[in-house]
């Protein structure tokens, strides 16, 4: 898996913050342009921004996406609780 934090496609907003162009995204989230901005327009995926015609998503935001979407696969236990001993 590639170090997001050593990546020379990746840049900083002034506050430090870790930007993410296009195909780093793609990387982390391996599906087509139209179903990011499908996702993006449908208040499901974080948006993009842009800068001089590009754009970037907030690493901040996107891991905290992909952070969501593995706690929703998650299946729950069938009485709904933790089953120890």
């Amino acid at each position: 898996m590639t170090n997001l934090h050593e990546s020379s496609e990746n840049h900083r907003l002034g506050s430090g913050e870790m930007l993410l162009p296009r195909r780093a995204l793609r990387k982390l989230v391996p599906v087509s342009d139209m179903t990011i901005y499908r996702w993006e327009r449908g208040g499901i995926f974080p948006k993009h921004f842009s800068i001089n015609g590009r754009n970037y998503w907030r690493l901040s935001e996107v891991q905290q996406w992909m952070d969501g979407q593995a706690r929703a696969d998650i299946p729950a236990a069938p009485d709904g609780g933790d089953r120890h001993g």
